[in-house]
This record gives C-alpha cells, sequence and structure tokens, in this order.
C-alpha cells in the first residue's frame, strides 16, 4: 500500500515508525477489538501522513535538537492518518461499501449504529493524540474548525446526490472539504507542531505555502479517483462505477451533464448498466480529457506552492510525489 514511496529510505523509516504508533491504538471493548485492529493495522497509501513528516522535517532544520521534534512529528502523522480512518469508516456506512484496504468492512460485522459509533471512537483517538503534541491551544482549535469542514464537505456531497444540475464550483467545493482540506491539514500540521506561537497561522511565511501545497495536491488527487473509477483499467480498492451508481457525481460525469441532455436522460435511469457508462466516454474522449487538464492544473499549482520554500530534501520528496500522482493520472486514459 506504501509502495508510492518505494525507494526512499528516508520517508520508508518514518512510515515506519508512523505504523508502530497507529498498531498501538485499539478499541478494547469485544467483539469489537480485532476487527478494528485489522483495520488499523492494514494502513493505506498514508501520503497525508508522510506530508505531515515531510512539513515537519522541513521546519525542524532550523533546531539544533530535532529528535523530540521527529517524535512529535510522527505522532502527529499518526494522528491524522487516524482521522482520515474515521471519516472512511463512516463513509463506507453511508455508501454501504463491501470493502475498505481488501477487508470487509466493519458495517458487516457490526451494523450500521455500531460501526458510526467506531468511527467516533477513531476520531476520539484522534483528538487525544493531537492534544498529546499540540504546542498551544490555538493548534487544538485550528484542529477542530478544518475537522468541522471536513465533515461539512461529507454532508454536502450526500445534498448532491443523484443532482443532474450539480455545477462544477459545487464539486468542487464538496471535495475542498471532504479530501482536500485533510491534504491542508497534514501539511500545516507538519509545519506548526514545533512552535507554540499563539498566532503562528498569522505571523509564519511558511504556513500559506504548506496549506495551499495541500489544497491544491488533495484536489487533484480527489480528481484522479473520480478518474480511475470511470476507468476499469485502473486498479483501485473499490468496485467501478460505484459513485455513479451511489448518486455521487463526479468530475467527467459533471462535464457530461453540463453539455449533453441526453447523457442527463440516460444518467437518470434507475440501475444503469457500467457498461453504458463506459461505452459512453469511451465515444466522448474529450470529458476524458478536459477532466485531466482539470487535475493537472491542481498539480502545476502544487508544485508552485512548493517552489515558496527553501529547496531541500524534504521538498524534493514532496515534488517527488507530485510526480507519482501525475503518472497516477497519466494511467486514467482509457
Amino acid at each position: 500500500m506504501t509502495k508510492l514511496w518505494k525507494g526512499s529510505y528516508f520517508v520508508q523509516k518514518d512510515i515506519d515508525q508512523i505504523k508502530d504508533i497507529l498498531s498501538q491504538q485499539h478499541i478494547e471493548l469485544e467483539p469489537y477489538k480485532e476487527k478494528t485492529d485489522q483495520l488499523i493495522q492494514q494502513n493505506g497509501k498514508m501520503i497525508r501522513a508522510e506530508i505531515t513528516v515531510l512539513f515537519g522535517r522541513n521546519s525542524l532544520k532550523k533546531q539544533a535538537n530535532q529528535t523530540v521534534g521527529i517524535k512529535k512529528l510522527h505522532k502527529a502523522a499518526a494522528a491524522i492518518e487516524l482521522l482520515h480512518l474515521a471519516t472512511l469508516v463512516h463513509d463506507d456506512v453511508l455508501d454501504n461499501a463491501n470493502k475498505r484496504r481488501g477487508l470487509t468492512t466493519l458495517q458487516h460485522f457490526f451494523g450500521n449504529k455500531n460501526t458510526v459509533y467506531l468511527g467516533d471512537q477513531l476520531f476520539t483517538k484522534y483528538f487525544q493524540m493531537v492534544t498529546d503534541v499540540a504546542p498551544s491551544k490555538a493548534f487544538i482549535a485550528y484542529h477542530a474548525a478544518m475537522m468541522e469542514k471536513i465533515l461539512a464537505g461529507e454532508l454536502m456531497q450526500d445534498t448532491l446526490k443523484f443532482q443532474t444540475d450539480v455545477t462544477l464550483p459545487q464539486y468542487y467545493e464538496a471535495i475542498k472539504g471532504k479530501t482536500a482540506t485533510l491534504f491542508s491539514l497534514a501539511a500545516v500540521t507538519g509545519t506548526w507542531v514545533e512552535n507554540s506561537d499563539e498566532y503562528f497561522e498569522e505571523k509564519n511565511p511558511n504556513f500559506q505555502a504548506a496549506f495551499n501545497f495541500g489544497y491544491h495536491l488533495g484536489m487533484a488527487f480527489q480528481m484522479i479517483d473520480d478518474l480511475q473509477d470511470i476507468n476499469p483499467n485502473s486498479k483501485t480498492d473499490k468496485p467501478k462505477f460505484e459513485d455513479i451508481q451511489n448518486g455521487i457525481y463526479t468530475l467527467p460525469i459533471i462535464l457530461a451533464l453540463e453539455n449533453d441532455h441526453l447523457f442527463k436522460k440516460m444518467i437518470s435511469t434507475q440501475n444503469i448498466k457500467s457498461e453504458t457508462i463506459y461505452k459512453y466516454f469511451i465515444s466522448h474522449p474529450e470529458l476524458l480529457q478536459r477532466s485531466q487538464a482539470i487535475a493537472k492544473n491542481f498539480l502545476d499549482q502544487a508544485q508552485a506552492d512548493l517552489r515558496k520554500l527553501a529547496d531541500n530534501s524534504e521538498i524534493t520528496e514532496l515534488n517527488k510525489l507530485i510526480d507519482k500522482i501525475q503518472s497516477l493520472l497519466n494511467l486514467t486514459n482509457i
């Protein structure tokens, strides 16, 4: 799952430490412990966690003794991963998903109500870890505010389900909340975790660059995920065309809805077949090309954000990440 970072000893070493911290997080109550332990330890790509560490290492370069700071960074990165996992557990309930990271989803064992509670417990563990590493009250308040935006993005996406008049600005706002905000939070957390200044957000010149990088990378990442859902040849952890069948209309779908009344009528049909959607996009390659161009523009902006920071090994690794995500975009051609 962490193949995005393969070949970088520097980054893999961090991931191993973060995984160790995550493996120590348990929901002790039976019969939930075994299945939640399996999910926590399965890990994902851990992109958000490593963004936290790389921005943190970049900030720590100014400090003489980095040992304590690195340990805090690893814990902060693990907290970001727990927050991400908690949102996924709730998503799986809402979407009635069958699989998560190759495992049967929790609600199939424990039912929807108890699985929501399990997601809430993961949120609680995230907040406990954030409190442990927080350099100031402002840091905690910022996390709470960003979590509110993440949840608002999820709610907005739900309100747009099956709305064939959904617009690009609405789509951007929804994925900004549900995906890009967490990427921004990861970058900002690494930049901030070792600074106790209550007004850090206003005074630090690197703060906005970190926030914008997370936003632009997160937006592109979600768009690429949406494109992979359209392409049956792209390998992902979830069934193809799941979003469309759940009434979640993503970037290429919205572009088609904007200009094709016949497509709008087709997509409104109950139980539309995946093969029908696939054939439509085969015959309209310009929709995927435009979607790819939009995602590429966000990746380019993420690179521009990094150019505002001093060039060093951490920034090099972040640029490598952009390149690897660009390679995923290149694979979304049908």
